[in-house]
């Protein structure tokens, strides 16, 4: 804020929505303009320290938003008109399932002109409603900072998620409100800067109860951990308890996979040792900022129904929904922290043994790492020279050559499944970017966008970080190609790589499964992504055999520029093996 400025001025509310987000550290809002916005856009252009990052579908901005949040840790910021908003439900529920904290601004015709049947007099608020934290509507000037500031916290505290706020074409343009009321008066207050509360004592207690009691527990951490940054915490705790660590596929990045207490992961298409050590050894499961969905469980058998349970988590709506455990409301990080004071106060277990109970856990410990490793190797046979290509063997040449300052970005489907078992943790916090909140197709691009952003402004390291988009075929279809152009204007160096199998992999699965191999509907044409990628400007290269993988995809990792590696693989590899 200048000091020469006139707090009482009167400005127009594009100028103040953009002061607003300034002062409260956005950088960047991804959108596209329309008629309804044009006096944000032009609030934009007037203030300094704030830009627009202008995509080609609201859909892949609010996708770019979701990832730029996930990265950085801050709130991501998205704008449409009302009828380019109808393309926000599927980015926004992604965001709201994954804990993402976006803020999408709609711009709607004037207040006055509702129910005129006037082009774009569409319900904006209701229909966003159901799928973010809190939908509002402004129609009142007086109304719009207040909303703001509302929006923002709703955003950030609690489990973070994505708000709507829609605001008539009139009161951005209009000039009634004074600056003042736009700049921040409660800097370094809880209410406006995230807050992430502790538990009550008494679920603190019951917990530790609960842990002193077990006899081999196993900590099950999900993407809410690695938001609430309890890396220390886990850490800290699996030693002290000499118990492994799993993860969700969200959850990645809690510790690093070369860590000896972790496991990696646990799911739908997670490994047979780390299901067999859950559902046979461990007798108590510390689930910490894991929502257990379907994937995540393998269809809620593993853990079983019968397994002993304390779960952590934020919002107190995700615990016991489709377990019984014993809950603990608070932030992650908080609560094993208050945990691990407890634990030390009264020791690990009610009886006086234990060394010898922590020597019984070191020999499992090891047991599993061993089991886990010929699993692995037993696996590896089966596609590390395999030709046609195999997508674990895609995965291997990108996980070569990218480091503990790089990201990875998946679509979903079936390329969010296979990094689960395939891709190695390089370091901790958040560097793998998938869409496991409702698993949407088309995430990819807009996703690889903002990382890549975000990535290019903050990173701290000499060399800069690679940014790698691991994708279908039918993925990319989706809603990425079309935001190629956008890759090339913003001149971002990252690379895409596409498993290509002509197909809707993850869906012909479920035919083979489900229906006797009845496909219908699930082939795709052999399209050359190498092709449409050297068509915006970008380079591209097509990768048939194995003996050409690795270069090809060293090669488009190094170099600068947007770089596109389509891959033919293996058509019937459709998914990971499952091993539940």
């Amino acid at each position: 804020m200048n000091d020469k400025e006139d707090l009482k001025e009167k400005v127009r509310g594009g100028y103040g929505i953009a002061r607003f987000l300034k002062e409260y550290g956005v950088e960047l809002v991804f959108g596209i303009p329309d008629g309804h916005t044009l006096g944000f856009y032009d609030g934009i252009l007037r203030t300094d320290g704030i830009e627009h990052i202008l995509l080609n579908d609201e859909r892949n901005a609010a996708f770019a938003a979701d990832a730029y949040a996930r990265v950085s840790g801050m709130v991501g910021v998205c704008d449409a008109g009302a009828a380019g908003a109808m393309n926000f439900p599927v980015a926004l529920s992604e965001a709201n399932g994954a804990g993402s904290p976006v803020l999408a601004i709609v711009g709607l015709i004037k207040s006055k002109e509702m129910l005129k049947n006037i082009p774009h007099d569409i319900n904006v608020e209701d229909t966003l409603k159901p799928l973010t934290k809190w939908s509002g509507k402004v129609l009142d000037s007086d109304y719009l900072p207040r909303f703001l500031r509302f929006s923002l916290k709703q955003a950030i505290n609690g489990r973070p998620g994505p708000v709507a706020l829609s605001i008539a074409e009139d009161i951005i343009s209009s000039k009634d409100i004074r600056l003042k009321y736009y700049v921040p008066r409660e800097r370094g207050s809880c209410a406006i800067n995230s807050c992430r509360p502790s538990a009550a004592e008494n679920e603190v207690e019951r917990a530790v109860k609960r842990i002193r009691k077990a006899s081999q527990p196993a900590i099950f951490s999900g993407g809410e951990a690695v938001t609430s940054g309890a890396f220390q915490e886990v850490k800290e705790l699996s030693r002290m308890l000499e118990c492994p660590v799993f993860s969700t596929i969200l959850g990645k990045g809690i510790m690093k996979s070369s860590d000896k207490y972790y496991f990696d992961t646990v799911g739908l298409f997670g490994e047979k040792p780390n299901h067999k050590f859950i559902r046979k050894r461990c007798d108590l499961l510390i689930v910490v900022g894991n929502r257990l969905t379907e994937d995540d469980t393998a269809n809620f058998k593993v853990p079983t129904k019968a397994t002993k349970m304390v779960q952590i988590d934020i919002d107190p709506a995700q615990i016991g929904l489709s377990y019984n455990p014993c809950g603990v409301v608070g932030d992650p990080k908080a609560v094993l922290s208050s945990l691990i004071s407890k634990l030390k106060k009264k020791g690990i277990n009610t009886s006086g043994n234990t060394q010898e109970i922590l020597n019984t856990r070191k020999k499992r410990m090891s047991e599993l790492r061993t089991d886990l490793e010929e699993y692995r190797n037993e696996d590896r046979k089966q596609w590390i020279d395999a030709e046609p290509i195999k997508p674990q063997r895609v995965l291997k040449a990108i996980s070569d050559n990218l480091g503990e300052n790089d990201y990875l970005v998946t679509d979903a489907s079936s390329s969010a499944r296979w990094i689960g078992a395939y891709y190695p943790v390089k370091s901790t916090g958040r560097k793998i970017v998938t869409p496991r909140g409702v698993g949407p197709t088309g995430f990819g691009v807009g996703a690889l966008i903002g990382t890549s952003i975000y990535a290019n402004a903050f990173s701290f390291s000499e060399s800069k970080p690679k940014k790698v988009l691991f994708t279908g075929d039918g993925g990319l279809m989706n809603g990425g190609i079309n935001e190629f152009e956008t890759l090339k204007k913003l001149e971002l160096d990252c690379t895409i790589v596409v498993i290509n199998n002509s197909a809707l992999g993850f869906v012909k699965f479920g035919q083979a499964m489900l229906y006797k191999k009845r496909y219908y509907q699930t082939d795709r044409p052999n399209t050359s992504f190498a092709k449409l990628a050297e068509a915006y400007g970008g380079t591209g290269v097509r990768v048939e055999r194995l003996q050409n993988l690795d270069r090809e995809i060293k090669n488009a990792i190094e170099s600068d520029g947007f770089n596109l590696v389509d891959v033919v693989i293996d058509p019937w590899e459709l998914l990971p093996p499952n091993n539940y």
